[in-house]
């Protein structure tokens, strides 16, 4: 008689069972439940590696903010820095005599070499000037690295504030022999960082960094304007 039981379950079509009150064996049912704990750890772990990769890729990617992509700004693919000196209730005539002056001690101080104001337009109050300083990169007993820093700075004075504008960027490197170097070929984005976009050039990259940072104590020299 078992026998026969035992043949009939065996005969049962699958459909049937799945439509019975049959179960797996208690066992069976741990076990598929311990693969699939497994399984589910094992996909966080693999989330959890794939994130820490990526966090210590962008970590190794960093560049410092201040020189990172965008940061050196191109009008019309030029170089260009441009600043605003907002100065409320002062007229234009006044802001140009101020700019005047500011602009002519930029021109005489200890790093210039053959800089001077090129042209103005008083009725106008448009003052332009063309200067040639050194900048230095390192210096020591023995050497000193360093390139002539060459730029215009036109400001255009209105009632209220004066536009500063900072273009017709150049650079003068001796090595072995004279280089002259454009911003535009040098210093921009495309050429100073690499492109994945983890590090600056050293060469290049250099010529980036001090630009940036002369620009910047150029237009907080210039604030002055506002303050006279």
């Amino acid at each position: 008689m078992k026998k026969l039981i035992i043949l009939a379950i065996a005969s049962l079509p699958l459909s049937s069972m799945a439509q019975s009150e049959w179960e797996l064996p208690e066992d069976t049912q741990v076990e598929n439940t311990k693969n699939s704990k497994r399984k589910k750890q094992k996909e966080q772990k693999n989330t959890t590696a794939i994130s820490a990769h990526k966090e210590t890729k962008q970590a190794i990617s960093k560049i410092d903010p201040k020189y990172a992509a965008g940061k050196v700004p191109e009008v019309n693919g030029k170089v260009e820095w441009d600043k605003t000196i907002t100065v409320p209730g002062v007229s234009a005539d006044e802001l140009y005599d101020r700019a005047l002056n500011a602009i002519q001690s930029l021109t005489k101080d200890s790093l210039q070499s053959d800089s001077r104001i090129a042209a103005v337009n008083k009725r106008e109050h448009i003052i332009a000037a063309k200067l040639d300083e050194e900048m230095v990169f390192s210096s020591s007993f023995i050497s000193k690295d360093f390139t002539q820093f060459r730029y215009t700075l036109i400001a255009n004075c209105k009632n209220g504030a004066v536009d500063i504008r900072l273009c017709r960027i150049s650079y003068e490197y001796k090595t072995d022999k004279k280089e002259i170097y454009t911003a535009e070929e040098w210093i921009t984005d495309s050429k100073a960082i690499n492109k994945k976009g983890t590090r600056l050039y050293p060469l290049s990259g250099k010529f980036r960094r001090k630009t940036i940072d002369r620009v910047e104590e150029i237009f907080n020299y210039l604030s002055r304007i506002s303050k006279q």
